[in-house]
């Protein structure tokens, strides 16, 4: 990891990984700079348009978080809280198991199709046409 930080086109790394990790050091540095090209050059190396779109989800993500941070002051857990985090990942994963549609309301009763068509009416009007549209 230390040697694709220090020095990336001498890491005892993949071309493959070279290729990605050179892509994204560029968007980190101008996202604008990013062209048809770059992307020409990472699919050569074998990268997937899905596996791009991950690496600069993460990437980016990672950078917003970053910059965020640093802006506001956030403090950083005591290593006691990701010692506990690790835990309850390991023991729990990353999400919840979705809830049964058929577990019951508290009393006993299960929801009815009104009750859930109900429930649903409530959503405001603009949530509900921007569903199903893709932004871009």
């Amino acid at each position: 990891m230390q040697s694709v930080l220090n020095d990336l086109d001498n890491a005892p790394i993949s071309e493959k990984d070279r290729t990605l990790y050179a892509f994204i050091r560029k968007m980190v540095r101008d996202s604008t700079s990013i062209g048809q090209e770059d992307v020409d050059v990472a699919r050569k190396a074998g990268w997937s348009d899905e596996a791009l779109y991950d690496a600069i989800t993460v990437c980016s993500l990672f950078q917003f978080y970053n910059n965020w941070i640093d802006a506001t002051g956030v403090g950083d857990m005591p290593a006691f809280g990701y010692e506990m985090s690790g835990h309850r990942l390991a023991s729990h994963g990353y999400a919840r198991e979705p809830q049964s549609e058929s577990r019951s309301e508290p009393g006993g009763a299960k929801r009815s199709k009104t009750a859930k068509a109900s429930r649903k009416s409530k959503r405001p009007k603009a949530a509900k046409a921007s569903q199903g549209r893709r932004r871009g």
